[in-house]
């Protein structure tokens, strides 16, 4: 009984840190666009395994897919308003829309490419649309997003 109540209190002890560790943010649209760069990256770090590694990745139109799929949200994930608080955006995303948009369309079509790349079964090009998207990310990154 006492080793159950023990791990109780550690597990409710861990949640509540883990909870509080979370909280920090209270601007949504912030959570939101962290969560979409979250699924973007667990997709790219799946595709890097079955494309780059080689490893036994059997679901990589289903992660190509995913990407395109979480892009669609990021249209209205940086209002007005949602500089202040903890982001790692930069403040020019806001000044220089145009630019910031049309960074967002290319990554947006490299994503599209490597998921019809994934989708025909063909190797190479996936290869190719995987780094061309990453190159995408990057540019903008180093554009909009502050290290």
């Amino acid at each position: 009984m006492k080793k159950l109540v023990l791990l109780v209190s550690t597990v409710a002890a861990l949640t509540a840190g883990a909870v509080a560790a979370q909280a920090d943010e209270t601007n949504p649209a912030i959570v939101h666009r962290q969560a979409i760069y979250k699924i973007v990256s667990g997709h790219m770090q799946s595709l890097k395994a079955g494309l780059l590694l080689k490893g036994p990745v059997d679901n990589l139109a289903w992660n190509a897919e995913g990407i395109v799929d979480a892009f669609k949200h990021m249209g209205a994930a940086y209002p007005e308003g949602s500089d202040k608080g903890e982001t790692k955006a930069k403040a020019n995303i806001w000044t220089e829309q145009a630019k910031f948009q049309e960074a967002g369309k290319k990554a947006f079509g490299a994503a599209v490419t490597l998921a019809e790349a994934t989708k025909a079964g063909d190797q190479a090009k996936s290869v190719d649309a995987f780094k061309a998207l990453g190159g995408a990310c990057k540019a903008c990154h180093e554009d909009f997003r502050k290290d």
